[in-house]
């Protein structure tokens, strides 16, 4: 039972995390410090989250997708996403393939194995939850892979803006680079905006590219258990090209700059309820296995997605 003063915790950090994506001089790393603010408040006050946090995350994370999209040109869009469906279907082949042969290795729950393996060759948590329900999994399998996915994710949001400085890498590429080779749209988003406009807009074409393909794997996956098959595309994806389109035609480039600028807020706020489910507790569960197995395939994961990233 959430009580009103633990409530009320989260809703003051919430609107702190606000004030950093406006500030001038934090903006630019709002969404890292947000995500770290939200763990700090889930861990040291457990009963603070609402108790519709995760349609409060999905929710907010989802507009600042949409409003991203009033930011871009949608022939961008579409030359973007054209060019990414070839290299996040390689992506895709290479990761569900290691994952399913490296299934006989480890003495992890199999369900639990192939939820990490969607997790990371799709988009992290929403892959997670599409193929759970088809494949039945219980809660405690689902739980686990969500934890090493939120542990990988919250790596990849702090490192790989650094580790770019490393690398030759364009800004375009390494837009690519976040889309393909991060878990959930939120860390990509988070690590691509930490190093501007340019890598912040191919990162979320590409990766929403790569979140289309949960229809055909869901759709798969479903007939192969003797199901009817599922098809479905997300509405938020169809509502980001919408804005794009809208952005493209309308002369209003002021207004649109605005609700893109907006986005990033919603993303700041996204983040900081990302960061609730990195309580100590995840961690536990996850375990030694979970952890392992996530981090081989996200380090293939990561290799591919470079090599397709410099190809681009």
């Amino acid at each position: 039972m959430i009580s009103q003063r633990d409530s009320a915790w989260f809703y003051l950090f919430l609107g702190v995390t606000v004030l950093l994506a406006v500030l001038p001089v934090t903006k630019s790393w709002a969404v890292g410090i947000s995500l770290l603010l939200g763990a700090a408040v889930s861990n040291t006050r457990s009963g603070a989250g609402p108790a519709n946090l995760g349609r409060m995350r999905k929710f907010t994370l989802n507009t600042a997708v949409v409003l991203f999209g009033f930011g871009l040109n949608i022939g961008q869009v579409i030359a973007v996403g054209g060019q990414g469906f070839w290299q996040t279907a390689v992506s895709l082949a290479v990761i569900v393939t290691l994952g399913f042969l490296l299934l006989r290795h480890f003495t992890l729950n199999p369900t639990t194995l192939k939820l990490i393996t969607f997790g990371t060759s799709i988009c992290g948590g929403s892959a997670i939850a599409a193929v759970s329900s088809v494949m039945k999994a219980r809660d405690e399998e689902i739980g686990v892979a969500m934890g090493v996915v939120f542990l990988l994710n919250t790596v990849a949001l702090f490192t790989f803006p650094m580790l770019v400085r490393l690398t030759p890498l364009t800004p375009e590429q390494y837009g690519v680079w976040c889309a393909l080779s991060i878990h959930d749209t939120s860390s990509v988003v988070g690590a691509a905006a930490a190093l501007g406009d340019v890598p912040l807009s191919t990162a979320t074409i590409m990766k929403l590219t790569r979140t289309l393909w949960i229809t055909p794997i869901v759709f798969a996956l479903s007939l192969g258990r003797g199901g009817k098959g599922k098809i479905s595309i997300p509405m938020f994806i169809v509502l980001f090209i919408l804005a794009s389109a809208i952005a493209s035609v309308l002369p209003y480039p002021v207004f649109f700059k605005a609700l893109a600028s907006l986005g990033k807020v919603f993303m700041a706020m996204a983040l900081y309820m990302v960061g609730f489910g990195l309580h100590r507790s995840i961690v536990k569960k996850a375990g030694a296995q979970g952890i392992l197995f996530g981090l081989l395939l996200w380090a293939v994961s990561i290799v591919v997605g470079y090599g397709l990233a410099v190809m681009s």
